[in-house]
């Protein structure tokens, strides 16, 4: 039952990235320059909904967030290879799968070199995580654990003002 979830969960995702232009080069590239906000809006609408839904189902007990650890080195040399990733092929992970579907050949080697650089990670890391673990390591951090309050009381306000500014960014087109 869970597998038929997920697929039916990616299904619809991959639907949704194709249908909004997501998978699209050119439309990326106009988010990129901030002269098409069709994506952004998708990206603020899937924040806000996502982080009020989670948020709640953790609240009444449906799910159970376990946050991993910040490790602050990681998180910036991983930033940078996406950033350079996505630069130079216009495509993130979600989006080249969907390109590629549609049978976009620049789609198809962006997910070759994603899978390239995780398989060169994997054999890399065993060496790596002795000294790279112990710089910047500072355990599970959440703002709302670090303020000891509920996550939702934090979750709320910022998801309802993701969907408000993506309801308030242009349509295509200026309006």
């Amino acid at each position: 039952m869970r597998l038929l979830l997920g697929l039916v969960l990616g299904a619809a995702f991959g639907a949704t990235l194709q249908l909004s232009g997501a998978s699209s080069y050119t439309k990326i590239i106009g988010t990129l320059r901030l002269k098409d906000f069709t994506i952004m809006k998708l990206i603020m609408t899937a924040i806000g909904i996502g982080m009020i839904g989670v948020h709640t189902l953790d609240a009444v007990g449906a799910a159970h967030m376990k946050v991993k650890d910040l490790y602050v080195p990681g998180i910036l040399i991983a930033g940078v290879i996406f950033g350079v990733g996505f630069a130079v092929t216009g495509y993130c992970p979600g989006t080249a799968l969907a390109a590629a579907a549609e049978g976009k050949p620049d789609a198809l080697m962006t997910i070759v070199g994603g899978l390239f650089g995780a398989l060169t990670f994997a054999f890399l890391w065993p060496d790596l995580e002795s000294s790279l673990a112990s710089l910047g390591g500072f355990g599970p951090v959440t703002i709302h654990g670090s303020f000891g309050i509920n996550g939702l009381l934090i979750a709320l306000p910022l998801g309802v003002l993701c969907l408000w500014g993506a309801a308030k960014l242009p349509r295509p087109g200026g309006t």
